[in-house]
Formats: C-alpha cells, sequence, structure tokens
C-alpha cells in the first residue's frame, strides 16, 4: 500500500465509523449508533487514545442528556458499559435508569425534587419535610432523622404517625409536675404545649379544667405550682368563685389592711394585673364621698387623711380642716355630744356636709 492509500485509509476510519477494516481486523466498539457523529469527535490521527480532552461535541446536544454536575467527572464506562453508546436506554427524567432506589419506592420516584447532580447526600431536610403532612418546627428540627425513623435503613424512610403521643406517650405517662394520667388530661398534646419544649410555653384552657376559672392579669403569668400542688394539680386554695381573691390573698390582706375593716373584696380597689394603683372607686358608698360632693380633688392619696397606714379605721380631718379649736368650741357649744376629734366631725358630718 502506498503512502497516499494509507492516509486514505485513515481518513475513512476517522470519517466513517461504522466502517470496519478486514485487513486490520478492527470491530467498531461502540454498538449500533442512532446518532451521526465523526470519529474525530473523540479521537485524533496519533491513535485511538488518550481520547481528546475536552471532546469535540456536547452529549447534551446529541442525546438530550446534559452531562452536568458529577455526570461531567466520571469517565465514559461508567455508564457506557464496554464501551458501547447505545447502551444504557435512558428514560428521560428517571434516575433510577442508573442509579438504585435507595427510598425503596416509598418516597418520589423524582429524584431531583430532592437531589442534585453535584452531590446526592446535599438535600434540605428541613424544606422537604415541609412538604409533607408534618412540617418540622421548634425542637423537632433540631433531630435527627434517626431520631424519628431509628428502622430506616439507608435512606428508606417509612411513613410514621403525625400523633403527638404516637411519640410521646412515655412524657404523657411520666410528667413529673402534673400526673396526666390520673388527671385524665387529653392526649392532644398541643392542646398545652407547643413544639419548643414540653416544660415552658405550657398554655391550655383552665377555664375549662377548673369549671369557670379564668386565668386573667397576673393569675396568666405566674408558674402553675403557686397555685396547684405536685401530682394530680390539687388546688392550694379553694376559691369559690373568680372573684373570691380573698381565698388566696388572706395573707396579702392581713399585711396591708389586718385591723383596718377593710372590706375582703379585694377588686373592691384592685385589679387583676397588680395591686399597685388601687383605686377604691366605691368609698364614697362604703364610708365617705372623697369622688364626688365638696371634698373631690381635695386630696391626693389615702395617707391625706388615713396617717396610719396600718390601721385604715383612724383617720384626720385636721389636715385638711385646720380650725381653730377655740373657734369651734364656741361655735358647737350648744351641740350635745360636740368633741373637737375628727371621730366627732364625721359623726355629725358623715357626707361632708352640715347637718
Amino acid at each position: 500500500m502506498t503512502p497516499n492509500q494509507s492516509a486514505m485509509a485513515c481518513v475513512a476510519l476517522v470519517v466513517l465509523p461504522t466502517v470496519a477494516s478486514a485487513q486490520g481486523g478492527l470491530v467498531y466498539p461502540h454498538g449500533d449508533m442512532t446518532i451521526d457523529i465523526s470519529c474525530s469527535a473523540c479521537h485524533t490521527t496519533e491513535g485511538w487514545l488518550p481520547t481528546k480532552d475536552p471532546l469535540d461535541f456536547q452529549h447534551g446536544d446529541f442525546t438530550g442528556f446534559s452531562l452536568d454536575g458529577k455526570h461531567g467527572t466520571v469517565p465514559c464506562t461508567a455508564c457506557h458499559l464496554d464501551l458501547k453508546f447505545s447502551e444504557p436506554k435512558l428514560t428521560d427524567g428517571v434516575c433510577t435508569t442508573c442509579h438504585f432506589d435507595v427510598h425503596r419506592g416509598r418516597l418520589s420516584p423524582d429524584c431531583e425534587s430532592c437531589h442534585n447532580t453535584t452531590l446526592f447526600a446535599l438535600v434540605d431536610g428541613l424544606d422537604l419535610h415541609s412538604r409533607t403532612s408534618f412540617p418540622l418546627s421548634g425542637a423537632h428540627q433540631q433531630l435527627s432523622c434517626e431520631s424519628c425513623h431509628p428502622n430506616d435503613v439507608g435512606g428508606a424512610f417509612t411513613t410514621r404517625p403525625t400523633e403527638c403521643i404516637a411519640c410521646h406517650a412515655t412524657d404523657y405517662s411520666s410528667s413529673q409536675f402534673v400526673d396526666h394520667v390520673t388527671t385524665g388530661f387529653s392526649t392532644e398534646c398541643q392542646e398545652c404545649h407547643t413544639t419548643l419544649a414540653w416544660p415552658h410555653s405550657v398554655s391550655f384552657d383552665h377555664t375549662t379544667y377548673s369549671s369557670g376559672y379564668a386565668l386573667i392579669g397576673r393569675h396568666a403569668e405566674i408558674r402553675c405550682s403557686s397555685c396547684h400542688s405536685q401530682g394530680v394539680v390539687g388546688s392550694i386554695f379553694s376559691p369559690s368563685s373568680q372573684d373570691d381573691c380573698i381565698a388566696c390573698h388572706q395573707s396579702a390582706y392581713d399585711a396591708e389592711h389586718g385591723g383596718a375593716d377593710f372590706p375582703t373584696s379585694c377588686l373592691l380597689c384592685h385589679t387583676n394585673d397588680t395591686w399597685e394603683n388601687a383605686d377604691f372607686a366605691d368609698h364614697d358608698s362604703f364610708y365617705f364621698p372623697i369622688f364626688s360632693g365638696a371634698h373631690r380633688g381635695r386630696w391626693s392619696d389615702c395617707e391625706t387623711c388615713h396617717t396610719n397606714p396600718n390601721d385604715f379605721t383612724q383617720f384626720t380631718c385636721f389636715s385638711c380642716h385646720d380650725h381653730r379649736q377655740s373657734e369651734m368650741d364656741e361655735k358647737h357649744r350648744e351641740v350635745p355630744g360636740y368633741a373637737y376629734e375628727s371621730a366627732a366631725c364625721y359623726s355629725c358630718h358623715p357626707t361632708g356636709r352640715s347637718p
């Protein structure tokens, strides 16, 4: 064979890869190709190996399957066994043509809805769980997958019950402060608890469980143990109604008003929000008109008249009415039982006016 004939044979092999050379015993190794691609797209005249780097063709343009991510770094033989480019016969969008389904058919067949071609393990678990009937919130976001799926191997996650009691039955039955079982608390944990933490952020319908005692004002802020004993939630106090403050606050009443003959209806002066800033609006009807009549606006605080804070039965009229005793004695000379003292003044002037 002349040199020119040899050169033409090489060109024929490069341009027409489906033609075999009987003389050299070469057989086309790439199977039955369905696309028109020249050998020179991958090989050179220097030899079949090594192939060009990069190749002179776009895999996605010829096959419809773009080699992005990890697919672009693996050798051809990783997917095309025995260098037969007619295999494997891919189904567009079906990753399981090449990849074993570690989820065993229990999750979506669309791998790309969770994974990418860069790294299979790079998944956003919180985002994925948010698409289920049980989005992860609070403390659930801090748990490992195995905490809730202990028997799942290699990603074959099985469906779990979403009711709280399904996972927290032990928490329910072994509660230290409140015996949930004996008390008959609901197993719908979310009625009282949140996913942040069991001991904190507890909120439940106290009105229903207590037969009508609503937690309002400061009562909604204090710990359960302030009013209840441990165990079956027995009440330390026994108020007869929502307004029976003295049943719980007797000691506070004795410390502030002991011996002062104040009414035990605390809400006459106080609110559920605070003991301070008491406003005894019923002072007029109970004792003496200070919010109406001549004495309205003539005093600044309780101590204006009640000089002994430990005994409100004691009062004085003379902090405002600084009369000369001699003048008052003369003016009341004909008044039976007259005495120059506040109690006597009140006995004759119970409304602050002249009899």
